[in-house]
């Protein structure tokens, strides 16, 4: 699965992954393991019910048992037959047989239960008075325990059964499911009967259908290894089929490479893909792949947004092998399926795109990784000891795994590499797996023990932190560095790491690298040369995981910044060194190295890092190259580096893009959440006055909604209330008003915001829509008021399962208290204020010392 950033990480206490009395998670016992179903639904959409029929085949692996549970939730069960005996309490069916299963019996059990509007798991989309222009249709989504709401099974990754799907709705619907087609027969009663087989064992999570009223685009079929399979692409009316064609043209191409670059063919009848509105992210079904509808793009969005859509196209592809042909045994290793799809991203770059978009992607990995264990938690890699299986899908998971892959391919070497990962994926297709199969096939091909990494990078927290200083002898012709790890946490159990180091340093144009041991918290590197190096770089092929510390003079980084010798991650951590200082040269230096790159990716660096400086000089840099940039994949990063700087150039920047003919979508978006950082009646003024003369998908409009949120006007408040009514927005919009008036209303009165508050809890009671329910509950946490909190807890009853921890996270930092809250926003604005001032008096004093030079 991938999810957008900002779509489903969740909120965590800082230093907590999990409670502290959490207890271990363990894969089910298989003394009965069932082995196929047989599903039929009958839909009625208008109505947003099922009937269903689902017998499944249970085989005997242990001896004389006589009981099994099947995961139901709040299904109306009508009858079972097969067991003697079954109760149902809402949430499991415990089937029981009087004559125990002999080893290897296979026996029948066939369930009778209606579905009616299920809270998660189905979706129901179909049109009502408020919005007559919603789609019809179907669709699940399962991941990662949420099957059960439609589906009476035994809803855990490691059982994987075969399928046979009977669905029947009206028969001018596309009914799509796994597998292959057999059948598809009309019923003489305005209705039809497709029959979908699924023959490759599938896990609940990853069983998929889709019924209703979509546009098609049939694409050339692509050979998956056994030969040509077709491919087919899907989504609802209100878009256009060359938009549906646009998003995922290339996945043909996709198919080829993986199949060459894996050898390991594809088990898959088809590869088909759709988009609905009702995912946040994109889910790697076998052989149906399911996307939010974010992924249509028109002509105009494409050129902001289609590398993302391509991004998560490989990435749900790479799933076909690593976690659908391969399965996970239990969620504590669902690396082996997130971190692994991560990783193939960056090597698809490598081999399709350029070298540049491989080292940016593995930067981008690195920071997202970083940053939730700096700020959020660190926890191992591999874990069973999780709230909710759903928690495991983290920055530690995708970005932080995929490092780890990452550097392994790099130690055991790249021929070697790839030949143990095909030997993995043939050797278990069709099987589940644990950490231990994918170790061993690797010691198996390098000859390595690789227990010592594994234990270090995969099963403990943490990652290593270097603080570096460097200084040369004239005498010895020595240069030295010394090395110090900085994370050492022991309560946090992060200690220190060992890996290889290697040092790149410059002597009159000639390039030398030396290669060091790091095992200790603190070491001295000695490097023999005649002169001092004119730069030295750490980690020049970008293979190790770790932050790094390290300004060796600002000639050095200059130098390390223009330097052709060098890639994008070693200019990027020269340019960043360089603006910590804040001197006008050093910036201007990053000016002038953004100027001369044409790669959007270090260039939406470059603006970052300016946007941070404490020179003013940073923020009026950006403004320049704003006038004059015209690439659409930096226009909304150079924008958004701007965000929450609240000056007047700021503004009339702002201003300025908005009102151009030529703005792009997310560029636009971006410009009006910045515009709303400014914080002021003049920011509420002119975006509450702003005109959308074109929009799509209603980005523009989500983004001028969560930009009067960051106004902090109360005119704001009533602006966004008026539109908070179910049906007085679009439904695309709806998430990002709630999220806004949450937002604003922070900084009220507190009449005010109980009024906000009490309008917010009369909502939640009668919402149904899943993401709107979760929005609302987060904004309600965001108060810090007790009195949300029944709300809260009772709206649990409208969630999945899977998500009541984060729920109850929500509750318990509501209960920690507002004084904590109340502090640390004063000294937000306190320290916003002081970085204003400060840049500010940097470019002062940068224009005093430039005049004193002069006299």
């Amino acid at each position: 699965m991938d999810k957008l950033d900002d779509i489903h990480f969740r909120l965590k206490n800082h230093g907590d992954f999990a409670s502290p009395n959490v207890e271990k998670n363990y894969r089910p016992s298989l003394e009965l393991e069932p082995i196929h179903q047989i599903i039929k639904l009958k839909f009625d959409l208008p109505n947003k019910k099922a009937e269903g029929v689902v017998t499944t085949t249970i085989k005997a692996n242990g001896i004389a048992p006589n009981h099994i549970k099947f995961d139901a939730m709040d299904l109306n069960i009508l009858s079972v037959k097969g067991p003697n005996r079954w109760d149902y309490d809402g949430k499991y069916i415990d089937l029981y047989w009087e004559l125990p299963f002999t080893k290897g019996e296979k026996r029948d059990a066939t369930i009778e239960y209606e579905i009616a509007n299920p809270i998660t798991g189905m979706y129901f989309s179909y049109p009502d008075e408020k919005y007559p222009d919603r789609p019809k249709y179907a669709v699940t989504d399962n991941e990662s325990i949420r099957a059960r709401y439609w589906l009476p099974c035994v809803d855990h990754l490691s059982i994987r059964c075969g399928v046979d799907y009977f669905l029947t709705s009206n028969k001018e619907h596309f009914i799509l499911a796994n597998g292959k087609l057999v059948e598809e027969r009309d019923n003489g009663n305005g209705t039809k009967t497709a029959h979908w087989n699924q023959s490759f064992p599938s896990p609940s999570y990853l069983l998929t259908l889709a019924v209703g009223e979509f546009i098609e685009y049939k694409d050339n079929p692509a050979d998956a290894g056994k030969g040509k399979i077709p491919l087919a692409y899907y989504t609802t009316q209100n878009f256009k089929v060359e938009d549906l064609k646009r998003a995922f043209d290339k996945t043909g191409k996709y198919l080829a490479w993986f199949n060459k670059k894996l050898q390991c063919p594809l088990e898959w009848d088809k590869y088909y893909q759709i988009a609905t509105a009702h995912h946040g992210g994109a889910m790697e079904n076998i052989s149906f792949v399911t996307w939010g509808d974010f992924a249509i793009v028109n002509e105009k969005e494409s050129k902001e947004f289609q590398y993302i859509v391509d991004l998560i196209n490989v990435h749900e592809m790479a799933h076909s092998w690593f976690g659908d042909m391969i399965v996970c045994n239990e969620f504590s290793t669902a690396y082996l399926k997130e971190s692994f799809a991560v990783f193939m991203e960056s090597i698809y770059f490598k081999e399709n795109v350029n070298y540049d978009t491989y080292l940016y992607e593995l930067y981008l990995n690195a920071n997202k990784y970083m940053e939730e264990s700096d700020n959020k938690y660190a926890r191992p890699i591999v874990t069973n000891k999780y709230d909710s299986s759903w928690d495991m899908y983290d920055m530690h998971l995708y970005p932080g795994g995929a490092w780890r892959i990452h550097m392994l391919r790099n130690i055991v070497g790249e021929n070697v590499f790839w030949e143990a990962v095909t030997d993995y994926l043939n050797t278990y297709k069709g099987k589940t797996v644990e950490t231990l199969d994918f170790q061993r096939k690797l010691e198996e091909h390098s000859g390595l023990s690789l227990e010592a990494f594994f234990e270090q990078w995969f099963y403990s927290p943490g990652y290593p932190k270097l603080k570096v200083s460097f200084s040369y002898n004239d005498k010895t012709h020595l240069g030295s560095l010394k090395v110090e790890q900085t994370q050492e946490d022991k309560k946090k159990k992060i200690g220190i790491f060992k890996f290889p180091l290697d040092v790149k340093y410059e002597i009159d144009g000639r390039i030398i690298t030396q290669t060091f041991q790091i095992n200790e918290k603190e070491q001295t590197l000695f490097i023999r040369c005649d002169k001092k190096p004119k730069q030295i770089v750490l980690d020049p092929n970008f293979i190790t995981l770790f932050s790094l510390e390290f300004n060796p003079g600002s000639d050095m980084l200059i130098h390390q910044l223009r330097s052709d010798a060098n890639n994008i991650i070693d200019r990027i951590r020269a340019a960043g060194e360089l603006a910590k200082e804040g001197k006008m040269s050093n910036l201007k230096a990053i000016e002038e190295a953004y100027n001369k790159t044409d790669f959007w990716g270090i260039k939406n660096q470059y603006a970052k890092i300016l946007a941070k400086s404490p020179n003013f000089e940073g923020i009026k840099i950006i403004i320049r190259i704003l006038e004059t940039e015209t690439d659409p994949m930096v226009l909304k990063e150079l924008i958004g580096s701007l965000m929450n700087s609240r000056y007047e150039i700021v503004f009339e920047a702002m201003k300025k893009y908005l009102q151009r003919e030529d703005k792009l979508y997310w560029a636009t978006y971006r410009a009006l959440l910045v515009m709303g950082s400014q914080r002021n009646e003049k920011a509420f003024e002119f975006l509450n006055s702003y005109q959308i003369d074109e929009d799509f998908k209603f980005i523009i409009q989500k983004g001028l909604n969560t930009a009067i949120g960051k106004t902090r006007s109360e005119k704001a408040i009533d602006y966004l209330l008026e539109r908070l009514p179910y049906g007085k927005e679009p439904e695309y919009v709806r998430t990002s008003t709630i999220s806004a008036l949450g937002e604003v209303t922070q900084w009220s009165e507190k009449y005010i915001k109980e009024k906000v508050m009490n309008q917010l809890t009369d909502l939640l009671k009668t919402e149904k829509n899943e993401n709107v329910i979760q929005t609302i509950s987060r904004t309600l946490s965001g108060f810090k008021d007790a009195q949300v909190i029944s709300s809260i807890e009772n709206a649990k009853f409208k969630m999945a399962t899977q998500d009541h921890p984060s729920v109850d996270r929500r509750i318990k930092s509501i209960t920690k208290g507002k004084t904590a809250e109340k502090e640390k926003a004063q000294l937000q604005t306190d320290l916003d204020e002081i970085k204003k001032k400060m840049k500010k008096l940097f470019a002062k004093v940068e224009v005093l010392e430039a005049n004193s030079k002069k006299y």
